[in-house]
């Protein structure tokens, strides 16, 4: 077993805060509030492609400094295909189908904890995928350059790196339980050598034993004829009057 087979896949239950928006010329601040609501569902549900909903999709492209990349299903296939994965394997949540989404596959073989760890991974570790995303949201210095959408970048911001500490915290519980079964399993392994090591050597103490007792026949027997030996020597026996 390896620290991933513990891991506890499990949608998330990040709240979204109450915040006060600001309306612009082209977003009202009720608009804004429902792009960071549905941000917020999108993380609990590990990029689900049914929760990327298409005000995500515009305000990315429009005022974050990502590309269009053809419409929704691309811009989808582009950066969110480990969750795609995820939420097939763990929730049978239908694969995306769209010539624009990148090829997923998926077999029997495939673990749902990988799967799990995957997400992470990409979003920590990588340069591509999910790490991209993540990466132009909380580096890139395009991201929040819209003046009007900054009170929304911010929140969204937020809610992206708590959704990476829960991940990170996920991870450590997983740690945690990976050594504490790694302690057990040594402790079970040592009182097994232990009782092996307990019957090998009644098994030897019991060979001592039968030894012993046979040495302690032997001598017997011996001290019997050397006793037999001592009785008879200087006797007269009938040879010796038939001999004279």
């Amino acid at each position: 077993m390896n620290k991933r087979d513990f891991l506890k896949p499990k949608k998330f239950k990040i709240k979204a805060k109450s915040i006060c928006f600001s309306p612009t010329q082209y977003m009202t601040d009720l608009e804004k509030k429902k792009i960071y609501i549905n941000f917020v569902s999108f993380l609990n549900n590990h990029f689900s492609f049914t929760t990327f909903k298409k005000n995500l999709y515009n305000h990315f492209h429009t005022h974050c400094g990502f590309i269009a990349h053809y419409n929704l299903s691309g811009f989808y296939g582009e950066y969110f295909l480990v969750g795609a994965k995820f939420n097939k394997l763990a929730f049978d949540k239908p694969l995306p189908q769209s010539e624009n989404i990148g090829y997923i596959n998926v077999s029997s073989e495939d673990s749902v904890n990988e799967s799990f760890y995957a997400i992470y991974e990409e979003l920590s570790g990588q340069r591509d995928g999910l790490g991209e995303f993540y990466d132009t949201i909380m580096s890139n210095h395009n991201y929040g350059g819209y003046s009007d959408y900054k009170d929304l970048d911010d929140a969204i911001k937020e809610v992206f790196f708590e959704y990476v500490q829960l991940f990170r915290e996920e991870i450590k519980r997983a740690n945690k339980a990976y050594f504490d079964f790694q302690e057990d399993e040594d402790i079970k392994k040592l009182k097994n050598e232990q009782i092996i090591a307990i019957q090998e050597a009644n098994i030897l103490l019991e060979k001592a034993n039968g030894i012993e007792s046979k040495l302690q026949e032997q001598k017997v027997i011996q001290e019997n004829m050397a006793l037999n030996s001592d009785f008879n020597c200087g006797q007269t026996s009938l040879f010796d009057y038939v001999a004279a």
